[in-house]
């Protein structure tokens, strides 16, 4: 008698323990959805075509030392307070 309330109690903690992992699952499909949607809008945004063709001139001249200084002086730090 102990041990089948015992083994009911055990299926319904994981019973419930699977609902709350699919929930969790389909939270965190859903926000990768809304986050692949707002990147792929800020990319064909003007903000997003400026900041790419900036990186990419910015990659050309990746050699050149005044981008040299200016990258060890700023680094990316901006780009986390942009994003975050």
């Amino acid at each position: 008698m102990l041990i089948q309330r015992l083994l009911t109690k055990q299926q319904q903690k994981l019973t419930e323990l699977t609902a709350q992992s699919q929930l969790q699952q389909q939270l965190l499909l859903i926000r990768k959805q809304q986050l692949s949607a707002a990147a792929l809008g800020f990319i064909g945004s003007t903000p997003g075509l400026m900041l790419s063709f900036c990186a990419g001139c910015l990659f050309q001249m990746r050699h050149n030392s005044a981008v040299k200084m200016m990258r060890s002086l700023v680094g990316f730090r901006w780009i986390t307070r942009l994003i975050g």
